[in-house]
Order: structure tokens, then sequence, then C-alpha cells
């Protein structure tokens, strides 16, 4: 197939254009009309059930005139005394004061890894962040393990702003424990 060439072809004049816009399609009278009658009707319709109820509410009020003779109200009730409010006043609460039990320091572990070069680099990490750790070595069932572990913290608030100091530097996994 020969590949067509519209650079050689004559511009195309815009009498098209002027085409449709020269016709125009006449104003829709008749469906304008159908829907102001609509309208209208509607209109029509919801005041025709205003003044429809307010005759109903006019008639009824207009009914019921008969004389009755007022019942007279009952007098106020007297002020009554109350026990609870003088047994609230006078009451005394006694609230125990037991102490808690102090678990005990705690310790921040940070990891356990097989390799004692691991531990050294976490521990130099923890170090860069601004807190002083240790590396124990372990003996578990498996083989030589090393812990990293902080502290020991007295209360347990100042182990979780260390651990907390910990996640802000990269360092997740620390877990809280009871020192022994």
């Amino acid at each position: 197939m020969k590949n067509k060439d519209y650079v050689s072809q004559p511009k195309r004049s815009n009498n098209r254009k002027k085409a449709n816009s020269e016709q125009r399609k006449p104003f829709p009278i008749v469906k304008f009309s159908i829907v102001f009658v609509l309208v209208a009707a509607f209109a029509y319709f919801l005041t025709f059930l205003g003044n429809d109820q307010q005759q109903t509410t006019s008639e009824q009020t207009k009914s019921p005139v008969s004389t009755k003779p007022e019942q007279q109200l009952p007098p106020p009730p007297e002020d009554e005394e109350w026990q609870f409010i003088d047994e609230l006043k006078n009451k005394q609460v006694d609230v125990g004061t037991e102490e808690l039990e102090d678990k005990g320091p705690f310790v921040l572990r940070c990891t356990t890894v097989r390799s004692q070069s691991r531990a050294e680099a976490l521990k130099a990490k923890i170090a860069f962040a601004g807190h002083e750790s240790t590396v124990k070595p372990h003996q578990g069932t498996s083989g030589m393990w090393y812990r990293v572990d902080l502290g020991p913290y007295e209360k347990k608030r100042e182990a979780e702003k260390v651990r907390h100091d910990m996640k802000r530097n990269s360092i997740n996994g620390c877990k809280i424990l009871l020192w022994r």
C-alpha cells in the first residue's frame, strides 16, 4: 500500500464550520410549554394541599370549644429532707495504701548473635547512639551465643526511654527483661 502524502494536498476551507453554525435549530416551544404546564400544575397542587390542611386544623380547633370546668392544680410539694445528703457530707473514705512490689532492676537485651564480630559491631553502633552496652558470651545447646545488653536500669521507665532512643537510631528488636 502506498503512503499518502498529505503535504501536497490543498488546504481545506472552513466552509463546513460556518454551515453548521448557520443551521441553528429553532427554539423547542412545544417542549418548553409542556415543562411549564407541569411545573405550574405541581405548584397549584402544593398550594391546594396547604389550604386543605389549614381548613381542617381550623375546624378542629373550633369544635372543642365546650366549656369544661378547670381542674385545680395540686399544691406544690414541700421540700423533702433527704438523708443521703447529710450522710455523704459526713462520710469518711478509707483509702488503702498498698505499696507495689519493686520487681527489680531491668536490662535491655538488643540481640543475641552467633558471631562475636557482629555483636561488637552492634555494640559500636549503640556507643554512637550514646549508650553503654556489654557483650556477654553464653553457652547454649547449639553452640556459643553472644548477647548484647544495656543496663541495668532501676526503673522500667528508664529502660523504655533507652529502647525508644535505640529505635530512633535504627536499632530495632530490643526487649526489656528482668535482670537476674
